[in-house]
């Protein structure tokens, strides 16, 4: 009972204790189911007003377009050029989203029908027709496209090779992303159809087009820069600054930006190095002489392949040139250093002989046996010797792939596009014979139809050695800007103790989030990304961007929110400006009371000469020999004809003109003029439709590119 009594007593407490506890498992449960939706949203790259780009998806996205693109270039991509694509991809995915949106809204599609007509129907999209064309007329092969869709839809792959598999299927996958741009081409292409119907174009429009070209004058003037005066002869007021600011406030929007200091250390050869590389040379100079095989030398240690072939003089350049002038057949020169890099020469022959020849050439399939292979070329060039031209005889057998026409080429071009062997075959080869060429990769049947006269041709091997930093260099410079940094570590001393240190220090540098370089330094993405990722005061490690040119270590000043700029970010340019307009009606007023009434008189005040521009008229975009002047625009066509008109104040210069010739263009009929200012305004309609700030202005967009690239 006692006890009983005790747990009444505390019963408010009990419910308390359970109450937390129950609490603390509810929350312990949330965290720990919820857990997957924090990382989830870390995971995101990017979300539009909701929706949201998962970052896995966004890879795949990015290989797709790049190994689209390397398909297309056939070479691989820096990291800059990387970094280029995922932005790109970025923007489209953003874009995409904001668009999709709005076409939902307005009720805007691309129905079944209306996309199977733009994808093989009657109508097929540009983006479509200009990859199937026929190489002999240049125009779009519908055939082509229709063979190649019936070959990717078929999803039975038995019997063939599992290189041909995979083709095929990056060719299916290449193909669903071309379907999907088409689509979004179509609805891009209504939205602006539907906008561009909304603009109308009203008479008082097409007067004052016409008004704006009717008028046409020549005129002599002269210039005097605001520069003249001194800043110090003229006063600006902070109350005018701020007015300024608040007229022109649209003008200084920003995206979110840091602003860091940097110091790129360049990763120089020490003269060590070069003396290295010397001598490397010098020694493998004595091999040279010695045993005479430079070919396998320079395969074995050259910066640059093994080139066998001749070149003609006339293409040498001036070094080479200077080279075979003073030396002989067999001698040897170097080592020779030009901007970094040691040459070792050799000229290891002399002849005459063609420069160039005009080849056609068709490779001939590897599978088969020989003898199949060589019956198809004897039945090929039974072709050509019966009187039909190699380029139709190459069209057909290729399936109009290509006609075989490989232009004018030098035993150079040969030798790096095929080999050695191919390359002396067909520059021996008799003009106008067609016959089977053998090379390392492969038989070609070839026509040789013209050939250069002969000139003198030198065989020059080079040998050549980049001087680049050892690692005991790199280990050094990396160790001296370690030191400093790690003497410096604070904002102030780093930036101030910079240039006694030898360092050169760039200051309150401003990046923003989608930026793919700092300056002109390549590779520096992952500094900005740091940068992003960390506060105010905070110094980086060191970084090696520009393929190991430069030694990078960053600093973090601040950060200027998305917005607008503040006004003292901006008060110095808003202060020039308005010194300049002050100057200007200054010169101008000066120059007034002056009552001149020659233009030779205010050039010899101006301490100039007369200069002319002609076929000015009010909608002449830029000025010959001064540029975008819009008070020249306005002045000129009313100045009367011959007589000096002005001063006028410009936007960095003031300006007295005569108008020399004045002219009365003729003007076009009603309808003429009414479809020429249609035509503008479709224009710049369309240019606001695609541009991605019309729908970005009032999105809400989380981006967060920087926390993974």
């Amino acid at each position: 009972m006692a006890t009983l009594e005790k747990i009444r007593s505390r019963a408010a407490l009990l419910v308390i204790v359970v109450g937390i506890a129950l609490l603390a498992f509810v929350v312990g449960d949330f965290l720990k189911s919820g857990s997957t939706f924090f990382q989830q949203k870390q995971e995101n790259i990017i979300n539009v007003n909701g929706e949201t780009l998962d970052y896995r998806d966004f890879q795949t996205q990015v290989e797709d377009r790049t190994n689209a693109l390397k398909q297309n270039t056939n070479r691989s991509f820096t990291d800059d050029e990387q970094n280029q694509i995922r932005q790109m991809v970025l923007n489209e995915a953003i874009d995409n989203i904001l668009f999709s949106e709005e076409a939902k809204k307005i009720g805007l599609t691309v129905g079944k029908e209306e996309s199977k007509d733009l994808l093989m129907g009657n109508n097929i999209s540009p983006m479509i027709q200009q990859y199937f064309q026929n190489p002999q007329t240049g125009r779009f092969d519908k055939t082509a496209l229709l063979q190649f869709l019936q070959t990717i839809e078929n999803d039975d792959y038995t019997g063939y090779p599992e290189d041909a598999i995979l083709q095929m299927m990056q060719q299916k996958k290449a193909w669903l992303a071309i379907e999907e741009q088409v689509i979004r081409e179509q609805l891009r292409r209504k939205f602006s159809v539907l906008v561009a119907s909304a603009v109308l174009t009203n008479d008082l429009e097409i007067k004052a087009q016409t008004e704006n070209d009717r008028i046409s004058v020549d005129f002599d003037y002269v210039a005097q820069a605001y520069g003249t005066i001194p800043s110090t002869d003229i006063s600006v007021s902070d109350a005018e600054i701020q007015q300024l600011y608040n007229e022109r406030k649209n003008q200084f929007k920003q995206e979110e930006a840091k602003v860091i200091d940097y110091i790129a250390h360049p990763i120089a050869p020490s003269p060590d190095d070069y003396q290295a590389v010397e001598n490397k040379l010098t020694t493998l100079k004595e091999q040279i002489a010695a045993s005479g095989n430079i070919a396998e030398l320079i395969q074995t240690h050259s910066d640059i392949p093994y080139l066998n072939a001749y070149q003609a003089y006339s293409g040498l350049d001036a070094d080479l040139k200077q080279l075979v002038d003073v030396h002989p057949v067999g001698a040897i020169e170097g080592p020779v250093l030009v901007d970094n890099t040691y040459h070792l020469y050799k000229i290891e022959g002399e002849r005459v002989a063609p420069d160039s020849i005009r080849l056609y050439a068709l490779m001939l399939p590897m599978m088969g046996t020989e003898e199949q292979i060589k019956h198809l070329s004897d039945s090929l060039i039974r072709v050509v010797k019966s009187g039909t031209p190699f380029t139709e005889m190459v069209s057909s057998a290729s399936g109009g792939q290509t006609n075989g026409d490989l232009g004018w080429v030098t035993e150079a071009m040969l030798v790096s596009q095929v080999d050695a062997q191919f390359k002396d075959e067909v520059f021996n080869a008799p003009v106008d014979v067609p016959a089977v060429v053998q090379s390392g990769r492969g038989s070609f049947l070839v026509q040789v139809t013209e050939k250069t006269k002969p000139v003198k041709k030198y065989k020059i091997a080079n040998l050549q050695i980049r001087v680049t930093p050892s690692q005991e260099t790199k280990t050094r410079l990396y160790n001296e800007l370690s030191q400093y940094v790690s003497n410096n570590h604070s904002l102030t001393t780093l930036k101030e103790n910079a240039g006694n240190a030898g360092f050169n220090i760039q200051t309150d540098v401003e990046v923003t989030k989608e930026q793919i370089n700092i300056g002109n330094i390549q590779s520096t993405r992952q500094v900005i990304q740091w940068a992003f990722n960390n506060s105010k005061g905070v110094i980086s490690d060191i970084y090696e961007c520009q393929n190991g040119e430069y030694f990078v270590v960053a600093a973090i000043e601040g950060t200027l929110q998305a917005g607008y700029r503040s006004l003292a970010s901006v008060s110095e340019l808003l202060k020039l400006e308005l010194l300049n307009k002050k100057k200007g009606e200054k010169l101008a007023a000066d120059l007034k009371a002056k009552n001149f009434t020659t233009l030779e008189q205010y050039a010899e005040v101006m301490n100039t000469t007369p200069q002319s521009v002609k076929f000015v008229t009010f909608g002449t975009a830029s000025l010959s020999g001064i540029g975008v002047e819009p008070v020249l625009n306005v002045e000129a066509p009313l100045a009367p004809l011959n007589e000096v008109a002005g001063p006028f104040a410009g936007k960095n210069r003031v300006y007295a003109i005569v108008v020399t010739d004045k002219r009365e263009e003729p003007v076009a009929d009603a309808e003429t003029q009414k479809q020429q200012v249609q035509m503008q305004n479709m224009y710049r309609t369309y240019q606001l439709v695609q541009s991605p700030e019309l729908l970005r202005e009032n999105a809400k967009i989380v981006n967060n590119f920087s926390r993974f690239f």
